[in-house]
């Protein structure tokens, strides 16, 4: 069982660690609260769910090293510190941290129960959950409900942002009912490009008397399906033998339109023994994606791809990419 280590204030010196120093500093996923310099609704800020995507904890680190003169309070949790030590996705023993959430891992059950309770015992501005992608994609916010309060708070960051249902165990969707609420894809790991955007957008929401009105000229996306490897079929991005050889170059189509019967991959095994995809229910709905002719693998219908990754670790912990449509 993981439990949750709860500290009125940060540790002194905490922002000057990198992430992988913060797991022997912290001893476990950890929430703190930071007093703003002016009243108000704190805004809560998750970072390191994941612990190799570190922008969301280097941009944090630049906020307090030079605070704007007038701030919000914060509420800061660390996810998963004891990854980020190791600078991987999650250990191999645990469950993905953004996949414990609303009746999650059971284990972790404690863990998530303390984070939103000890978060929401006051009201909050909104909540700010961290990323970086995976695979080449714009920046982009993530929300789990279409109220215009978590709308407008994406259209605080970005210019497009995605409505899922599944995963259902997220952080944002523990929260969603408390305030405004959204999750930000922020742009590949170690591009100083994703830092600097989540720097923009902490400075800006705990200098923000309130939020954003509108979000007349936000592009929103709904996430249709999850597209997964089958257990113990490799894989490869190129000419490598392989069950299923993928195609070329689709990372650089995230979130563009892609037409129907475009090529995906090449495999001599049927369909359903390469591939799966699942919808938002968890149902196995490849071949209303995908088919299969003459060992060459094509797009059933019209979508648009997102964060499609050539990682293999991604890919096994994970998924291969996801599959949407625009909502407008």
């Amino acid at each position: 069982m993981t439990l949750l280590n709860h500290l009125d204030a940060p540790p002194a010196g905490i922002f000057s660690l990198p992430a992988h120093a913060l797991a022997e500093a912290l001893g476990g996923p950890t929430l703190f609260r930071l007093d703003g310099t002016r009243a108000g609704a704190p805004l809560f800020v998750s970072t390191l769910l994941h612990g190799n995507e570190t922008s969301g904890w280097t941009a944090l680190c630049r906020l307090m090293q030079d605070p704007p003169e007038s701030m919000r309070p914060l509420i800061v949790f660390i996810g998963n510190p004891a990854a980020a030590s190791r600078r991987v996705r999650h250990l191999p023993e645990e469950p993905d941290f953004n996949r414990i959430w609303c009746g999650g891992s059971a284990g972790h059950r404690a863990l998530t129960e303390a984070v939103v309770h000890e978060a929401t015992k006051q009201p909050l501005f909104a909540a700010v959950d961290l990323h970086n992608n995976t695979g080449r994609n714009p920046h982009y916010s993530v929300v789990t409900a279409l109220e215009d309060r978590h709308l407008n708070l994406a259209y605080l960051f970005s210019d497009k942002a995605v409505y899922v249902e599944e995963p259902d165990t997220v952080l944002t969707r523990a929260l969603q009912h408390h305030c405004a609420s959204i999750a930000v894809e922020l742009g590949p790991i170690n591009d100083p490009r994703s830092d600097d955007l989540a720097e923009d957008l902490l400075r800006r929401a705990v200098t923000e008397a309130d939020l954003p009105t509108t979000h007349e000229n936000l592009t929103l996306y709904r996430s249709l399906a999850r597209v997964h490897i089958a257990d113990g079929v490799d894989f490869s991005f190129d000419d490598s033998p392989a069950k299923l050889r993928l195609t070329g170059g689709m990372e650089a189509v995230n979130f563009h339109a892609v037409p129907e019967h475009t090529p995906f991959g090449l495999s001599g095994e049927p369909l359903g023994h390469v591939v799966t995809v699942l919808d938002s229910s968890h149902n196995v709905v490849t071949e209303d994606f995908f088919y299969s002719t003459s060992g060459e693998i094509r797009f059933r219908r019209a979508v648009v791809p997102a964060m499609y990754t050539t990682d293999p670790e991604v890919v096994r912990q994970d998924c291969l990419c996801y599959l949407m449509t625009p909502m407008r």
